[in-house]
């Protein structure tokens, strides 16, 4: 499956029907923001999607107006139900049977009736489709007449052509005997070659039992009674009955809020049914009162009564202004946004912002029934136990049933406030406060919403909530110091690890990344910067444990996001995490920390300082290869004081950070030794004096890298003494004292041939210093190459060089070929590839 139909099918499950941004959208399918709006593009212009607004720019699905959009809770209360009949409908070949539950009077005829008409317009069924009602209620328990009367149906459409289908509406299954439940369940799924389909409906949950008894798979949808459905939902409902006698009488009718919140409210054993008939009274007794009257007043007179006119087709899009002007919405959101924000920034605990929102809920009482809460309160809970408890180890109250039930009642406010009022996508000012108050608690609750609710995620209404939810851990959470983070490759292994951590350790200190094999190094800073950018910026410090790469390029890309204290830990463990969130949990310091990260194994490495070292020191990179590097930082060693470290660096490495101008790198370095010579220009950029070791034998030069030596505190003694070793060392004596095995004589006599060869095919003539280097880094490579088993690099692609370097490799492999069969060896690519960087600039 391509990308984009992943990126289409993601939004089609989790943003339905809602508006949505290029950033909520990018969130989920975890893709970056210029990926996820190039795909959404494509989309608009295959007509899959809807693009709306300006800045922000909106995303939503595009689709056909469906048989279900006249019920109202279609995008609340409905919703699950809707897809699961959806199911239903679509299964070939002639759908699965639906069992229908929920109280009288609830919808179940009018839901029935939708599912028929959305199976009409996806043409699973044809137009001259028949939707037949077969009542229990109508046989007395005359349960014979009634299965006769059944058969009848079920035989009467599978004789005719396949023209013929339609769906068959079995209700009040509850009057049954359980017998008689079973006989009719099994009877049904053994018809076959039947065009009918079938809704099974009952006021009691009837499908525990049938499932036993029914032979094949089938859909339950349980339908809400009218007190447990959202208050916008009701207050809809009373508004549609109301505009039907506003209707039928051809009178506008006048109704008070209190009223209206009344009639929303109304309780009844036959729910909608009996509000639908308590409705018609109420308005006939005021046409009884004032029959000549052109309008109904229902209640009082009253100047803030709500007007509904006849045939007037815009009532329910006017739902949303209604409710808020009825619950005074607009006002008490307005105000409570405000008092939240002032008492963030006067500094107040978060048990004062848990009062002000408690408050609040307690005036807004009647937005949700105490079922409706509890059912709500059960959900959250166990969400917040997957997302945050399980992950992040904060745990909640388990069955604290004034915390989760204030929780869900928030929760319902924030959606009647959404539903209702205009939408605010842009951040309010309690968010931006409270996110700098306690970053740690507010990061891990935009986490939670972005799973738990992904299409309210940048609604300020849902982060109401958010005070009530942490106001019992946010202390222990935000008193964290440090900022540290997970990365590794594959689905699972830094999640699974910080499970594991922060589960043991009961608090939220590590944040994890699961990364792709094939992931590079700046998208790996991505999900750094991205993240650190959502912390308390005066963190003490940032610590990154990875599993594989380069420790100091983890550390130099890192390092520029923040400039906060930064250890970078590589080759994680789980014992290695856990030990450092120990620490983080005892609130150790920074450089202890550190310290520790250095000694987690012998595979382990960990850096926290910039550069090669937190020392001042000297880099010494020799093209000859790590063996001389080596030599030569023994000298140093043993001539220089302690307080210079001296490191060895590959000299390709060395190569690129000098080109990159890498200057944080070199921040402690004092001083660079090479074999060869390089541009003064880079030197000067990077601030730091680069030095050809060989240059020792000129004064000029010899008198530089005293005064460099000498500026970082050595001796004028203890110079003079390492610049006789290293003249010595460098010289023909130099190179035969080093030669363990191989003769140096003839080894010398062979490296001289070979330089000869070269300066007469290029007709040169090289400096002693050069001829000297080059009869040190020859000799020295034919010993190596003799003591070596077998050698790790691979042949270079000569076809993809310049074409001067493929002469030169060319030339190379002629004039070593008598070396070769002396010495029995091979000369690698890779070796003539580091000679012509030796002469490439004095032979062209």
């Amino acid at each position: 499956m391509k990308a984009i139909e992943k990126l289409y099918i993601t939004i089609a499950q989790h943003f339905p029907d809602e508006r949505v941004t290029t950033t909520q959208i990018a969130n989920v399918a975890g893709l970056t923001r210029g990926v996820t709006s190039s795909y959404l593009s494509q989309l608009a212009k295959e007509g899959k999607l809807l693009k709306t607004g300006g800045r922000p720019v909106y995303w939503q699905i595009k689709r056909e107006r469906s048989a279900f959009d006249d019920l109202i809770g279609v995008n609340g209360s409905l919703s699950t139900n809707i897809q699961k009949a959806i199911t239903a409908i679509v299964y070939p070949t002639n759908g699965l049977p639906i069992f229908l539950t929920g109280p009288a009077g609830s919808g179940k005829l009018p839901f029935s009736r939708a599912i028929f008409h959305e199976a009409i317009r996806r043409k699973v069924i044809h137009k001259t489709a028949f939707f037949e009602i077969i009542d229990y209620a109508n046989y007395k328990n005359h349960f014979d007449d009634f299965m006769a009367d059944l058969r009848t149906k079920i035989v009467h459409s599978s004789e005719k052509d396949n023209t013929d289908d339609g769906y068959l509406y079995i209700s009040n299954l509850q009057m049954l005997q359980s017998s008689d439940q079973q006989y009719l369940f099994s009877h049904a799924s053994q018809q076959k070659n039947t065009n009918t389909r079938l809704i099974y409906s009952s006021t009691t949950k009837i499908f525990a039992a049938a499932q036993g008894w029914f032979k094949s798979a089938a859909i339950k949808i349980t339908l809400s009674d009218f007190a447990n459905r959202p208050l916008n939902e009701r207050i809809s409902l009373v508004a549609r009955y109301l505009q039907q006698q506003a209707d039928q009488i051809n009178k506008k009718i006048l109704i008070t809020p209190n009223k209206l919140i009344a009639l929303a409210n109304f309780t009844h054993p036959n729910n909608i049914t009996e509000l639908s008939n308590h409705i018609q009274l109420l308005c006939a007794k005021a046409y009884a009162r004032t029959p000549e009257n052109s309008q109904l007043v229902i209640g009082t007179a009253s100047d803030n009564a709500i007007s509904i006119f006849p045939k007037q087709h815009t009532l329910q899009t006017n739902i949303k202004a209604l409710t808020a002007s009825v619950l005074q919405l607009g006002p008490t959101i307005d105000n409570l946004y405000k008092k939240l924000a002032d008492s963030l920034l006067r500094g107040e605990s978060i048990t004062e912002q848990d009062f002000l929102v408690t408050k609040v809920l307690n005036q807004m009482s009647t937005i949700a029934s105490d079922k409706l809460v509890a059912l709500s309160s059960q959900s959250i809970q166990k969400a917040c136990q997957s997302i945050i408890t399980k992950r992040y180890g904060v745990v909640f109250p388990s069955k604290s049933d004034p915390f989760w039930h204030n929780i869900a009642r928030a929760f319902l406010f924030a959606g009647t406030c959404s539903d209702n009022l205009s939408d605010t996508k842009v951040t309010h000012q309690f968010q931006v406060t409270a996110k700098r108050r306690y970053p740690r608690s507010y990061y891990l609750y935009k986490k939670f919403l972005m799973q738990f609710m992904p299409q309210k995620a940048q609604n300020a209404y849902y982060y109401l909530p958010f005070f009530l939810l942490f106001v019992k851990c946010e202390k222990k959470i935000d008193s964290v110091n440090y900022n540290a983070i997970l990365l590794a490759h594959g689905e699972n292994t830094a999640s699974s690890i910080q499970k594991v951590v922060n589960s043991l350790c009961g608090n939220y200190f590590f944040e994890a990344f699961d990364m792709p094999i094939d992931i590079t190094l700046s998208e790996i800073n991505i999900y750094v910067q991205h993240y650190l950018s959502q912390q308390d910026p005066s963190a003490k410090g940032n610590i990154v444990l990875f599993d594989m790469g380069s420790l100091r390029q983890m550390f130099s890309e890192i390092k520029k996001v923040s400039n906060q204290e930064l250890i970078v830990v590589n080759n994680m463990t789980t014992a290695m995490a856990l030990d450092i969130g120990l620490r983080i949990q005892r609130n150790d310091t920074f450089q202890s920390i550190a310290e520790a990260g250095e000694n987690f194994g012998a595979s382990t490495n960990a850096q926290y300082y910039e550069g090669l070292s937190n020392q001042r020191n000297i880099i010494v990179s020799c093209m000859s290869g790590v063996g001389l590097s080596e030599e030569l930082k023994k000298l140093l060693d043993d001539n220089l004081s302690p307080s210079l470290e001296v490191i060895t660096l590959d000299y390709k490495k060395l190569h690129t950070l000098l080109t990159n101008n890498d200057r944080k790198f070199f921040a402690n370095t004092q001083l660079i030794l090479t074999t060869t010579n390089v541009s003064d220009d880079i030197s000067i950029d990077i601030g730091i004096d680069i030095v050809n070791v060989y240059n020792v034998f000129d004064k000029a030069s010899s008198l530089r890298l005293q005064t460099v030596l000498l500026q970082a505190g050595e001796s004028q003694e203890s110079i003079n003494k390492l610049i006789d070793q290293l003249i010595r060392f460098l010289s023909i004596e130099g190179i035969r004292g080093r030669l363990q095995i191989l003769n140096p004589d003839i080894v010398i006599q062979e490296s001289q041939d070979i330089v000869a060869h070269y300066e007469n095919f290029y007709n040169v003539k090289f400096e002693s210093k050069l001829k000297l280097n080059l009869y040190m880094h020859l000799s020295l490579m034919f010993e190596r190459m003799m003591t070596s088993n077998h050698s790790n690099i691979s042949d270079m692609q000569q076809s993809t060089l310049p074409r001067q370097e493929q002469d030169f490799f060319s030339l190379s492999s002629g004039i070593f070929q008598p070396v070769e069969q002396k010495f029995n060896i091979k000369v690698e690519d890779y070796e003539i590839d580091l000679l012509y960087q030796l002469l490439k600039d004095y032979i062209f």
